[in-house]
């Protein structure tokens, strides 16, 4: 409550502020910027990630001058299928290029507070320090104040809001099997605008992450660019584009998703009262994408 005090009493979003904290956790590590042009730089990181032994899984552009690369490993893998249903959400790490005035910033999903927010068994210290050696770690970024494992495993944005185990709730099929090809099968038909970002299918689970694009969906409130260039990135100079794509998780025979006012909130937790409610219908837009993707075309 104090926090959001602060927040209300402020007004101020700090992402992109440069300050790092002596304890605590980030959301996201700025690896570079360079002056090399999108294009160039997608390959270049694409590179680094296969040299380091990462697997490129997906990418998309969300918007102009914005590229999204999601990439896994068998660390990653291993980890989530560990990390009980809701494991698969830690399966897959993003990594973006952007383009701000004459550089391109590379930034990508820090794993250590990845781990912590999705809840996982382990805390990908590991594949952290394999990521700073591939892509570079020259800041962290995200919060102006300390967040520990701690705080991440029980956040919530404030009283009455979702946290990581209230997810949209999408679609409940026969079998795990009926629901990977059925959901799959509704994102490649580009069901109200989504595209397939990626799949990865988490070894000794029953379960499958799929990265979903939004760059094409016509609703303002569900739309990549409209939520996060538009609205929650426009006054940053340091880009969090690596929160994208969305995800659904098949887990079992069920598909969800994580719900917005959590997964915004966890990776965007300076944002205001302000900003939020100018996302105020988001939420529900999102949740009606995603369960017609899921039911094939049917809210």
């Amino acid at each position: 409550m104090k926090r959001l005090m602060i927040i209300l009493m402020t007004g101020l979003g700090l992402l992109g502020s440069g300050q790092v904290l002596a304890q605590g956790l980030q959301p996201y590590v700025l690896a570079y910027g360079d002056k090399t042009s999108v294009e160039d730089e997608v390959q270049r990181v694409k590179n680094k990630l296969r040299n380091g032994d990462f697997e490129v899984v997906g990418e998309y552009s969300p918007y102009e001058n914005a590229h999204v690369i999601g990439f896994t490993s068998p660390a990653l893998q291993s980890a989530a299928a560990a990390s009980g249903a809701k494991g698969g959400y830690g399966a897959v790490l993003h990594a973006s290029v952007t383009r701000v005035g004459e550089y391109s910033q590379v930034v990508y999903l820090n794993p250590e507070y990845m781990a912590a927010a999705y809840r996982m068994d382990a805390d990908l210290a590991d594949v952290a320090a394999q990521l700073k050696k591939s892509l570079g770690a020259g800041k962290l970024f995200g919060t102006d104040e300390e967040r520990t494992a701690e705080d991440l495993r029980e956040y919530h944005y404030m009283f009455g809001m979702e946290y990581f185990d209230d997810p949209y709730e999408l679609a409940e099929f026969d079998s795990y099997e009926t629901a990977v090809a059925t959901v799959e099968k509704n994102i490649k038909a580009n069901i109200g605008g989504v595209d397939l970002v990626y799949r990865v299918d988490i070894p000794d689970a029953q379960q499958t992450l799929f990265g979903v694009s939004r760059a094409a969906v016509a609703d303002d409130n569900a739309n990549d660019a409209k939520i996060l260039r538009d609205v929650v990135d426009e006054k940053f100079n340091t880009k969090t584009t690596a929160y994208l794509p969305y995800q659904i998780l098949v887990t079992g025979n069920k598909a969800e998703a994580l719900h917005m006012r959590f997964r915004m909130a966890i990776w965007h937790p300076d944002l205001t009262m302000l900003t939020f409610g100018k996302l105020i219908s988001s939420p529900g837009a999102i949740d009606d994408l995603l369960t017609s993707v899921a039911n094939g075309g049917e809210e």
